[in-house]
């Protein structure tokens, strides 16, 4: 990193500052959603006007857990990501999303459904809205598959957060050290980006996303300082919040062009496995 350089005479700002998508570079939202939420105005939330949104900014693909999976019913919503992976193939990636409610046999049959069929790319968790440990036992297949396949686990998180705070992801990652474990909302405070921090320094299979987040002036490259660009992914919340500035962060940053290639890109393909 080279903090004192000029971040406005790099392709990523140059075309951001001027309005136009980013070309020719490898960008994945690691963290995407879809559909209505009960209390949040999202008046574009399909999937078409999210693939309307990616190519206005330059996202080549995003990995989804629709809002419908998160709350009401997770099966409707895991059939509704797969469909929409199939409509826009290579571009809607899915995460499956589990409820910790449901009996385990449950759960285990979902995993083994999708599974079967090839279609897991990684799991989304949401311990706070759920108010359920991210290590009870309602969760537990989903942390032993992900362990067993080497798969991702993206689990919603928040410094302090008794139910999904990044000491509790960090013990998660020691358990089962064959996952990968992506605290979303990385950035959103100070408190947070330190807490974030050290589980990704104490465990090397913590992984930061950007998700939602304020990123206060000088945070992104603190991060990148403390734990190395190939930790910490891209991610915007869409449709649930508008993507452009979530990009513009990382863009405008102090970075290297091939650390913003990594966060905004590489990173997610290595550890998603896209493209294997």
């Amino acid at each position: 990193m080279d903090a004192g350089r000029s971040a406005a005479t790099d392709k990523f700002a140059d075309a951001v500052g001027a309005g136009r998508p980013i070309k020719d570079e490898l960008i994945i939202d690691a963290h995407a959603h879809m559909g209505l939420w009960f209390n949040f105005h999202i008046p574009a939330s399909d999937a078409d006007a999210m693939i309307e949104s990616m190519d206005a900014i330059g996202v080549d693909m995003c990995i989804c857990s629709p809002h419908r999976a998160i709350g009401p019913d997770y099966r409707a919503g895991n059939e509704e990501v797969i469909e929409a992976a199939d409509r826009f193939p290579g571009r809607i990636l899915p995460y499956i999303t589990m409820n910790p409610y449901y009996p385990i046999s449950e759960t285990e049959a979902e995993i083994e459904k999708w599974h079967s069929q090839g279609r897991i790319v990684g799991f989304k968790i949401h311990p706070s809205f759920a108010k359920y440990a991210a290590d009870g036992d309602g969760y537990r297949p989903v942390w032993e598959h992900a362990d067993a396949h080497q798969l991702t686990v993206l689990s919603h998180s928040a410094a302090g957060c008794e139910h999904g705070s990044p000491p509790k992801l960090a013990e998660l990652a020691k358990r089962y050290p064959s996952s990968n474990v992506l605290v979303a909302h990385s950035a959103s405070s100070w408190d947070m980006i330190e807490a974030a921090t050290e589980a990704a320094k104490a465990h090397e299979n913590v992984f930061l996303d950007l998700c939602g987040s304020p990123l206060l002036f000088g945070a992104l490259e603190s991060m990148v300082e403390s734990v190395g660009a190939e930790r910490i992914l891209f991610g915007t919340d869409l449709p649930f919040i508008d993507p452009r500035p979530g990009l513009g962060r990382v863009a405008f940053s102090r970075l290297s062009d091939d650390d913003k290639r990594k966060i905004l890109g590489l990173n997610a393909k290595r550890i998603f496995r896209i493209g294997d």
